[in-house]
């Protein structure tokens, strides 16, 4: 678990991270569950003859078919998703719960990180309210995710609506068909999980919701994303994984509470790096000095099969052991870096080193690519080209306890790779 914590904190390091706020962080200011507002509803319209119908809408709610249950209700009743949708603003704006203590709520936390996108299944707006007025509120429905402006500026994405906009609220079945069916949530994954990685926060994952929606769109779940849960089992760790690729970060709030469980996980995001474990640290040598340790065998383990540079190869049908190949090449890459970082190399170093991998890769592509047009080839020349690189008087600013190895060397290219804003391509196609 704490290696889990470990690389969930590398990765919002490298900015890497975009939270997925769930219901669960709304309830310490009273907003209703799903659950609690499909109850409701069910008592409102269980009078008279239709007194038998919270029981069976129940029997729906135990078994987390929240979807049966509103179709139950549609069926039974005069009711249609416009009459659910202003009963969820009118429930959702009658006693507004407002929390003068940010010790009881974790919406205060995430402000305090850095964060460009946050997307969330949520109708009310404290993200809105707590991360202020520079984040711009938007839906799902009516936004256009075609080019990069996603990250460009902060803005929060209610994936299924919000309150100032009942119409646009998903709650039946046949809403979330008629959203998911357009192609804007597979647009909206494609430019989020090519370059970054999801962290839900706020979801028991009996939302049906969630599990639908990444079961439909599993493709895009293939790389490391995160989930925070309660207490979790090894069986449901195994589950997120297998079902959801998801890596789950537990923590225990019998003693405590979720929030501030909750607010000890992105508190560690924020910490320097002294705090990081032993394996995600330099060693210092017997002269004092530090040596940057790299990968190591624990780091083998990561799938990378939803990363941006990883998608590069498969499009050109690069062979399988030589895409393995590359991907432990871009491990290497990625934590010598990130060690390199942490031992006070200066940055601009680091990308002066990148900007020389840049134009190796370019100076290949004019002279193997544009010749023989074989992608297999240009990625093994590449690699080749970058085993012994020249950084010429960049190297002054290194020792021998601090220098890449060959292998991180090759690793370079696919963290170029890996960055949506670098055109870095094996061949003529795109994704």
């Amino acid at each position: 678990m704490e290696r889990n914590l470990t690389l969930l904190k590398a990765d919002y390091k490298e900015d890497k991270i975009v939270p997925f706020i769930g219901a669960g962080l709304s309830k310490p200011f009273g907003v209703p569950t799903w659950k609690e507002l499909i109850e409701h509803i069910a008592d409102v319209y269980s009078t008279g003859s239709l007194l038998v119908l919270k029981q069976t809408v129940n029997l729906y709610l135990e078994r987390f078919d929240y979807w049966g249950a509103i179709k139950l209700l549609k069926d039974l009743t005069p009711i249609v998703d416009q009459d659910i949708q202003k009963e969820i603003v009118r429930l959702m704006r009658e006693k507004p719960i407002e929390l003068e203590d940010d010790s009881l709520h974790n919406y205060s936390d995430l402000c305090r990180l850095n964060f460009n996108l946050y997307l969330t299944t949520n109708y009310e707006h404290l993200l809105s309210k707590y991360l202020e007025s520079d984040y711009v509120p938007i839906e799902l429905q009516s936004t256009n995710f075609s080019t990069q402006d996603l990250f460009n500026e902060k803005r929060i994405c209610h994936l299924h609506g919000h309150i100032s906009n009942p119409g646009n609220i998903v709650i039946s079945q046949e809403s979330y068909e008629r959203l998911y069916n357009d192609k804007k949530y597979d647009n909206l994954l494609k430019l989020v999980t090519g370059t970054k990685k999801l962290l839900f926060l706020g979801f028991s994952f009996d939302d049906q919701f969630i599990r639908t929606l990444i079961q439909n769109h599993k493709e895009y779940f293939n790389g490391n994303h995160y989930i925070l849960v309660n207490n979790p089992t090894p069986e449901k760790m195994k589950e997120f994984r297998e079902d959801y690729g998801l890596i789950t970060i537990g923590y225990n709030a019998e003693s405590s509470s979720h929030e501030e469980e909750i607010r000890k996980i992105l508190s560690f995001l924020e910490e320097d790096e002294e705090n990081l474990s032993a394996t995600e640290m330099t060693a210092a040598t017997s002269l004092g000095e530090t040596i940057i340790l790299g990968a190591t065998i624990m780091d083998t383990d990561r799938n990378l099969q939803g990363n941006l540079f990883y998608k590069k190869l498969v499009l050109e049908n690069i062979e399988p052991t030589l895409i393995e190949l590359s991907s432990l090449f871009y491990v290497a890459a990625e934590i010598y870096i990130r060690d390199l970082k942490k031992s006070g190399m200066n940055i601009e170093v680091i990308n002066a080193i990148l900007f020389n991998v840049l134009m190796e890769y370019q100076e290949e592509y004019a002279n193997t690519y544009k010749k023989y047009g074989n992608s297999q080839q240009f990625l093994e020349v590449v690699h080749s080209s970058l085993e012994n690189i020249d950084f010429g008087r960049l190297k002054a600013a290194f020792k021998e306890h601090n220098k890449s190895n060959e292998k991180e060397n090759k690793g370079f290219i696919h963290i170029l790779a890996d960055d949506s804003t670098k055109k870095i391509w094996w061949g003529e196609k795109r994704l």
